[in-house]
C-alpha cells in the first residue's frame, strides 16, 4: 500500500492507464470497429479509431479510477481501513463509475444483457489480473528491500 501520494505519482499513474487503454480501443477498433459501428459509440468511426469525445471519456474515466485508487490504497483518506476490505470498495467503487459511464456515454446498450455479462466478465478478468500482478511486484519489491537490509547489515 501507498503511504505517501504525489501529484506526479497521480497524473504519471493516470497518463500510464491512460496509454494503455487507449492503445487497446485503437487495436478492438481495427479489429471490429466495423462490425460494432452502430452497437457502441465507442466505435463511432467504426474502424477508423477513437473520436475525440470517446478519448476524453476515457481521460475523464482513468482520472476517476485513479483517484479512487488514491482514496482507496493510500493512507491520505482512510487511515483504518483493512486492505482486503480497501481493494473490495476499489473495486466496487471502479465499476460502478464505470457502469455509470457506460450509462451516460452509451459506450454499450444498457438493455443487452449479453453486454453486461461481457463487461463483468472482462472486469473480472482485469481486476484479477490486476491483483496479481501487484502481488507479484510487491513480492519483489519486499525482496528487493530485504536483500539491501541484509547488505546494510552487513549479512549475505
Amino acid at each position: 500500500m501507498d503511504k505517501r501520494f504525489t501529484a506526479f505519482a497521480f497524473f504519471q499513474q493516470v497518463f500510464t492507464v491512460y496509454g494503455i487503454t487507449i492503445l487497446l480501443l485503437n487495436i478492438f477498433c481495427v479489429l471490429f470497429g466495423n462490425d460494432a459501428a452502430g452497437y457502441s459509440s465507442i466505435f463511432s468511426l467504426a474502424g477508423e479509431g477513437l473520436s475525440v469525445s470517446t478519448c476524453l471519456q476515457f481521460l475523464l474515466a482513468v482520472i476517476t479510477a485513479v483517484g479512487m485508487r488514491v482514496l482507496f490504497m493510500t493512507d491520505t483518506l482512510i487511515k483504518d481501513m483493512p486492505l482486503w476490505a480497501r481493494i473490495t470498495a476499489l473495486f466496487a467503487s471502479v465499476f460502478l463509475s464505470i457502469v455509470a459511464f457506460v450509462i451516460l456515454f452509451g459506450w454499450f446498450p444498457v438493455n443487452d444483457p449479453a453486454a453486461w455479462v461481457m463487461f463483468t466478465v472482462c472486469f473480472l478478468v482485469s481486476c484479477t489480473v490486476s491483483v496479481i500482478v501487484s502481488a507479484a511486484a510487491e513480492r519483489e519489491e519486499n525482496r528487493r528491500l530485504d536483500k539491501a537490509l541484509k547488505k546494510a547489515k552487513g549479512e549475505f
